[in-house]
């Protein structure tokens, strides 16, 4: 049973797209089975649709033309995750590599402002990086500013009207 728990894909693993990677911000239900969800950016970036995600292969099926967010069937075990709407407050940065405290500062429907701790920025390979808040997932990790320490991350309420497309 543990070994089939530590090959089952959830939020907060790594992949690889091309040359580069990411971090599957959620596991959703989608059309009938799960799709993984990171940001689109880097498939546009990496020049590719397809990804390695643990042993597993998958493919992009759909990127919505006003998210910078890519949905991709995952066709193995998966934990899916369970989303919740970001508020003010402190927050947990989370993926297989590390963890970090941080506090969301601002928010609206579609994304959320997180002011990041100096000193251990997250780097290349963590965007997507699922934001943790109240045991639930309430964003993902966009992108970051190095000077000002605050991130922009998706919230789970765009990942949940994406979901129903």
């Amino acid at each position: 049973m543990r070994s089939k728990l530590k090959n089952m894909i959830k939020s907060g693993d790594q992949f690889i797209a091309g040359r580069s990677g990411g971090v599957v911000g959620a596991i959703v239900p989608w059309h009938g089975a799960f799709a993984g969800v990171a940001p689109a950016h880097i498939f546009y970036a990496a020049g590719t649709r397809d990804l390695r995600l643990g042993n597993l292969a998958c493919k992009v099926a759909y990127i919505p033309n006003d998210a910078d967010l890519a949905f991709f069937p995952i066709l193995g075990a998966c934990q899916p995750t369970e989303l919740g709407k970001p508020h003010l407050g402190d927050v947990e940065l989370k993926n297989a590599r590390h963890s970090m405290r941080c506090r969301i500062s601002d928010t609206s429907w579609s994304i959320a402002y997180v002011v990041l701790p100096p000193g251990n920025l997250p780097g290349p390979g963590d965007s997507g990086s699922p934001l943790v808040q109240d045991g639930k997932v309430v964003g993902l990790l966009l992108s970051l500013n190095m000077h000002t320490w605050k991130g922009i991350a998706i919230s789970a309420e765009m990942i949940k009207r994406e979901m129903q497309a």
